[in-house]
């Protein structure tokens, strides 16, 4: 089986690629998961009823979440041990999940959207969908 490692290059280029590659990920983790969580807060607050949409909404976090953490922090652990570990393994199943799960999540999170624009626009149009639906 070939495999690939990564080869050093030289200083400001290896810093730049630390930045790029290892900082910058765990900062959108970071950013990313205060900012979902804050949303998901918001949307079960007591003052907001729980309407279609606020579910809907509360999905997109938690996808969106797992999707930041399965982009960015297998970027992040590959970076930080040069090339040396990945997050996912070597079993073959989990190598095949690694491929489906980041097309997964996006898809996932594009229907979601979807969801929530045709839920707005039949509360708009549709009275009978207002008052038992939504």
């Amino acid at each position: 089986m070939a495999s690939w490692y990564r080869k050093k290059n030289l200083a400001p280029y290896e810093t730049a690629e630390l930045i790029i590659s290892g900082i910058v990920p765990i900062f959108l983790i970071v950013i990313g998961t205060v900012g979902n969580l804050i949303s998901i807060f918001v949307l079960l607050n007591k003052e907001n009823p729980g309407t279609s949409t606020n579910i809907y909404l509360i999905f997109l976090c938690l996808v969106d979440t797992i999707s930041l953490y399965q982009w960015n922090l297998s970027n992040a652990v590959y970076t930080f041990t040069n090339g040396q570990k990945q997050i996912w393994g070597r079993s073959l199943f989990i190598y095949i999940l690694s491929q489906f799960f980041p097309f997964y999540t996006l898809h996932t999170s594009a229907m979601l959207l979807t969801f929530v624009e045709l839920d707005r626009a039949y509360l708009l149009r549709d009275r009978w969908y207002k008052i038992k639906v939504a």
